[in-house]
């Protein structure tokens, strides 16, 4: 008797134990309680978006993510190319993968309707655009993403959307807020070594255990689970920036050393990049490919206020708040590199029309990503801009 009734406590346990699992569930999806996760361990790139995920990212604007078969949030593509068609492959971080809009608001997507009316440039054929952007990649990773995985699908336009904001820093290890990321050393132009300590990094080695990826897999249809992560990342991250609060005081200033590299390790930042874009320049040539490198915009740049960017500027030291441009116009037309600017005709328009570009309802206008004006006008942009190089 006694068995039993122990064998009917423990049951009933686990009976309640699921239905309050269940309950707790449906709760957090009544109240849209969602945090996807997108990315997966990599051992080239070090993170990777994880192929069929999907959900609505809200930290910022709300977008309805999918990531597809071969991990790229996008439609469906075939490797094969078809004859009648002109292929651009879009390589950047998350101004390219754009979570806080939906896809069909994206600048790179619209680029195809909005380049229709450049005969000169698709003569004819219908215009594919492939996004290849994942957030967080810095240059580095773009290039390996250039050498792994754009070229099977044969593009005939490989297009770099930089933004200056964070893709200089994170190809430094000193400046990047992220560390289980590949870093090149160079020798000359050459790469020399990569440092692959992201491989032992506890992010990387939790992500590609057994467990790990199990939890993930969990996660795709757990919100509980997901809600448990999100809260692990947080403490991650809020003890991470404790430790590294005094390093960071002493090398991690983009507000100043973005515009005035005067840093030791932000003048190596800045000439890391630009090799790295000389070797996608040089790497896309030599398949007698072009090459199109965008500059995006910071949110200070466009921000709608001449007194706020006047304050701005004083406060960070600050002379010229489009040197990034400067920089990659002098560098492009020394390397024979077709480049193209936004920012400051975007700056004109937000100031003209008092438009933020950047910001959300839930975050802050002004600051972030680009919202689905932001993205509409630079597509409009970068089509043009596209369009007068042919």
């Amino acid at each position: 008797m006694k068995k039993t009734s122990i064998k009917k406590k423990i049951s009933f346990f686990f009976i309640f134990f699921f239905l309050i699992i269940i309950i707790i569930e449906v709760f957090l999806r009544l109240i849209s309680i969602e945090y996807p996760i997108f990315q997966k361990h990599d051992p080239i790139r070090g993170f990777s978006l994880l192929p069929y995920s999907k959900g609505v990212w809200s930290r910022e604007g709300k977008g309805e993510v999918k990531i597809n078969s071969m991990g790229l949030r996008d439609y469906e593509h075939t490797i094969d190319k078809p004859s009648d068609t002109l292929r651009i492959a879009i390589l950047g971080d998350s101004y390219a993968e754009a979570r806080s809009v939906n896809l069909e608001e994206t600048f790179w997507f619209k680029l195809g309707k909005n380049l229709k009316n450049c005969k000169s440039f698709h003569k004819g054929k219908k215009i594919e655009v492939i996004n290849f952007g994942i957030s967080e990649y810095g240059t580095t990773q773009q290039y390996l993403t250039l050498k792994n995985h754009v070229w099977k699908y044969n593009p005939d336009v490989i297009l770099l959307a930089f933004y200056s904001g964070n893709d200089i820093s994170d190809n430094l290890k000193i400046l990047s807020q992220k560390k289980y990321r590949p870093y090149f050393q160079f020798e000359g132009d050459k790469i020399k070594s990569i440092d692959k300590d992201y491989l032992k990094s506890k992010p990387y080695t939790i992500l590609s255990s057994f467990y790990g990826q199990l939890f993930i897999k969990l996660s795709q249809y757990s919100r509980i689970a997901q809600l448990f992560r999100e809260f692990y990342v947080q403490m991650y991250f809020a003890s991470k920036r404790k430790s590294n609060s005094n390093l960071n005081k002493q090398v991690n200033k983009p507000e100043g050393n973005l515009y005035n590299p005067n840093d030791k390790s932000w003048s190596k930042a800045w000439t890391i990049t630009e090799k790295i874009i000389k070797l996608i320049h040089k790497d896309v040539r030599k398949k007698n490919k072009d090459f199109i490198l965008v500059s995006l915009s910071n949110p200070i740049q466009v921000y709608h206020s001449i007194t706020y960017l006047k304050d701005y500027k004083e406060k960070n030291s600050i002379d010229n708040i489009f040197y990034p441009e400067n920089r990659l116009a002098k560098f492009s037309k020394k390397n024979k590199i077709e480049v193209i600017s936004i920012s400051q005709i975007m700056r004109k328009e937000a100031l003209k029309k008092k438009i933020f570009f950047h910001g959300f309802y839930n975050t802050k206008l002004g600051t972030g990503h680009w919202n689905e004006i932001g993205h509409d006008f630079a597509s409009k942009l970068i089509s043009n801009g596209i369009c007068k190089l042919y």
